[in-house]
């Protein structure tokens, strides 16, 4: 949409909407972040906060999250600048841990991956080098993967410094739910609240897995299905680990002197956000094989989230079919506060003029319309 985009809703407060928000108001848009929860409520505010942008990336993916790390960097700075909050872009160090020779290989195929890609390596380590830097590895470990270049940020303090940063170039941000949309014809004139109407000239919806409302009022399935993921965060006996660890599904993310996130669980159950006996079961088993001693950490928090994930495993950004000013991004995943920078700024550029310089045409709405036709 190229015409009357003075005013814009954006709702979900979770780190898409709130990097919409961001983009948008910074670019002179009058802005309104609606969401009913509090920002980064929910899957957004519940991880370690991890920017791998060629680890588990999809081929397709790769371009946007490659435009989207160099985003962070820039943002950072541009929101240190402006907010009092910091959310610790820190670089990251990660080991990839293989315990038999399929896992040496599978390490082998995931080094390709970083060939000759500036300002990142892959590293292959033997069992010795592997525990001389970190001691309380299982010694079933028989090699290792040295990552380097990646980033991670505190993603609860990034989304409160989006908010903030978006408040402050003049966004005005509520807390309130969303009940229902009014139209006239194909346009979208404001979004139904207890409290009344709240008008724009154009409506993003940055709802993250609650997609079962808008897609209704738009007549439009989104492919964006929930993913529960449930993490533990420990207090580490002794010096702690030096490196994030991984092996298979089950990582060990150092943050913060002796704490770690251990994580994660994947389980399709609908919206169900509730830690469970057997997600916390599960995750100490993991973290136990790959590091023995956590059996004597301390639980400081077990969360559990539910993520946007697409059928396709790719986002869903831009303009809604149909409609002549409502507008979707979401589908992020496990990379999402990975993509968050470059599917904000991309919304935001295709609400205000049309097109949008970062690699996503791939993802548009239509693109996962037409999908969704040729797999029925």
């Amino acid at each position: 949409m190229t015409t009357r985009t003075a005013s814009v809703v954006v709702v979900g407060g979770g780190l898409l909407g709130c990097a919409a928000a961001f983009h948008l108001a910074q670019s002179g848009v009058q802005t309104t972040l609606i969401e009913r929860d509090g920002v980064g409520a929910h899957a957004s505010g519940n991880n370690p906060g991890n920017l791998n942008p060629f680890l588990g990336t999809p081929p397709a993916l790769v371009e946007l999250a490659r435009q989207s790390f160099a985003l962070h960097r820039a943002w950072a700075e541009e929101l240190s600048e402006r907010c009092s909050t910091d959310y610790e872009l820190r670089p990251v160090r990660r080991i990839l841990l293989a315990f038999d020779e399929t896992e040496r290989l599978d390490l082998k195929r995931t080094a390709c991956s970083f060939a000759d890609v500036d300002g990142f390596s892959a590293s292959s380590i033997d069992a010795d080098a592997l525990f001389r830097r970190e001691p309380g590895l299982s010694r079933r470990a028989c090699a290792g993967l040295l990552l380097e270049g990646n980033l991670s940020v505190n993603s609860r303090a990034m989304n409160r410094a989006l908010a903030e940063g978006a408040a402050r170039c003049g966004a005005t941000l509520m807390r309130r739910q969303v009940v229902g949309i009014k139209r006239h014809a194909s346009r979208i004139v404001g979004v139904h609240t207890p409290e009344g109407l709240v008008a724009g000239d154009a409506v993003v919806f940055a709802t993250g897995a609650w997609v079962g409302p808008p897609e209704k009022w738009l007549n439009f399935d989104s492919q964006v299905t929930p993913l529960k993921g449930e993490m533990l965060r420990m207090k580490l006996p002794g010096p702690g680990l030096d490196h994030d660890v991984t092996r298979g599904l089950i990582s060990l993310y150092r943050r913060s002197g002796d704490e770690c996130w251990v994580g994660v669980t994947q389980q399709s159950c609908g919206l169900d956000e509730t830690p469970s006996e057997a997600g916390r079961h599960q995750l100490l088993a993991g973290a136990e094989s790959i590091f023995p001693t956590i059996r004597q950490a301390t639980l400081l928090e077990h969360v559990a989230s539910v993520r946007p994930v697409c059928r396709s495993g790719l986002p869903v950004v831009g303009r809604v079919p149909g409609w002549d000013n409502a507008y979707i991004v979401n589908g992020g995943g496990s990379k999402g506060v990975l993509l968050c920078t470059g599917l904000g700024m991309a919304i935001s550029e295709l609400m205000r003029t049309g097109a949008t310089r970062l690699s996503v045409d791939a993802f548009s709405p239509q693109a996962a319309s037409e999908n969704s036709q040729t797999r029925a």
